[in-house]
């Protein structure tokens, strides 16, 4: 993810345009891969010798700084360092910071030397060369951290990554987003609305006919448009993006504004250029549902549960994706939609179109989070459907307050 400082981008007549690389340009392409192999080379260095060849790199290239050192910067987060805390070198450091305390404030002496030798002895290695000891002490900075592995990957794709590093790094700075695709009812398509839930991003989904040709708009609260933990909403929003890119055909559309900036429009679709920068997690199935499975076979072998993957009609055209699809032995089929503390406005407008459902009912799920603000406590207390569809839930759903729900339907 590229910060605000490594962005280009221009603003005129209220449009943003982000300044893309050319991923053809051969230049470009010898600067990534000169950069690509100076971090493959990487392993088992620290992370200031990795820093130091990549600077060498930046400085000895012609073109644009700012884009060079958004590949770095990328590079860098492909890399894993060893950010373990030395729990020995932390004990070490004490030691010594305890007794030199004491010594000083104990002993006199004829002159450095001599206080040198004393440390040395508190250290238990009299040989021990001063710059050695040095590193020795500090050797826990980020700068000294080892590196553990770098992910590798083409100069090409590289150069695609960066721009749509572009593109997220101006969605952290949204307050909404609307996203038009063909209703092609594809494995791409589902997989898409898979991707939102997975990053935890509640949407309206609408329905629509353009040309005779029905369209799904989809409809995201930015980053800047919610009260509750928006950076890490916006890194779930920004890492959505990848999963458009999938798409065949698309239009994006966003609000962006920057601090004390004037709101500026984004617009882009499948004709931007950018490709797919990452591979369909089709077969994946997050940790959150694994352990909710597993909980429920454990309590009950009459239910079966997996990842939602349909869509499910709602009043007046519009339309949910479901986080689970829950099936009974007797046929009943059921779903469950998950409310996280940054989804206060789309609860209060789910819970109004579904007081008129008269259909299968849908189970809302609603984190405790979010149940303490007041708003969607008298919400909740004051629904019926709730009252009888709806649980409250702090980390994953428990089968003691599912099971009566799930037990109702058969």
């Amino acid at each position: 993810m590229l910060t605000k400082d490594l962005l280009r981008y221009k603003i005129q007549n209220g449009q943003i345009y982000p300044q893309f690389v050319n991923p053809t340009d051969n230049k470009l392409l010898t600067i990534a891969d000169q950069l690509i192999t100076v971090f493959e080379e990487s392993p088992d260095k620290a992370r200031s010798t990795l820093l130091e060849a990549s600077k060498h790199v930046i400085d000895s290239t012609s073109g644009t700084l700012i884009v060079k050192r958004g590949f770095e910067k990328l590079l860098l987060d492909r890399t894993e360092f060893d950010t373990a805390p030395n729990e020995e070198l932390i004990a070490f450091r004490q030691k010594l910071f305890t007794e030199t305390s004491q010594l000083l404030s104990q002993e006199q002496f004829l002159d450095y030397a001599d206080y040198q030798q004393k440390v040395e002895q508190i250290v238990g290695n009299e040989s021990q060369p001063k710059a050695e000891l040095g590193e020795r002490l500090y050797a826990d900075l980020p700068s000294c951290q080892p590196i553990l592995s770098f992910k590798t990957l083409s100069a090409e794709h590289l150069l695609h990554r960066y721009n749509a590093a572009q593109v997220q790094g101006l969605l952290l700075h949204c307050n909404s987003l609307t996203l038009n695709l063909t209703d092609s009812m594809t494995a791409e398509l589902r997989q898409l609305f898979k991707y939102l839930r997975f990053n935890q991003l509640l949407s309206t989904i609408r329905k629509e006919k353009s040309e005779n040709v029905d369209m799904f708009q989809i409809t995201v609260d930015g980053p800047l448009n919610l009260f509750y933990k928006t950076k890490r909403y916006g890194m779930n929003l920004a890492n959505f993006f990848v999963a458009v890119l999938h798409q065949p055909k698309w239009e994006l559309t966003a609000e962006v504004q920057f601090r004390n900036k004037r709101r500026s429009r984004l617009y882009l679709n499948e004709s931007c250029g950018i490709k797919p920068i990452s591979q369909q997690f089709l077969a994946y199935i997050p940790e959150d549902i694994q352990l909710f499975q597993e909980m429920l076979r454990n309590k009950t072998d009459e239910w079966q549960i997996r990842p939602g993957s349909q869509f499910l009609p709602l009043l007046g055209d519009f339309y949910c994706f479901p986080d689970y699809h829950l099936s009974h032995t007797s046929g009943v089929e059921v779903a469950i939609e998950l409310f996280h503390p940054w989804h206060q406005g789309h609860l209060l407008a789910r819970l109004n179109t579904l007081a008129e459902q008269t259909a299968t009912p849908l189970i809302l799920g609603v984190s405790k989070e979010l149940e303490k603000k007041p708003i969607i406590a008298d919400a909740l207390a004051s629904s019926t459907y709730f009252s009888q569809f709806g649980f409250i839930f702090r980390d994953v759903p428990t089968m003691g307050t599912l099971l009566p729900i799930l037990n109702s339907l058969v």
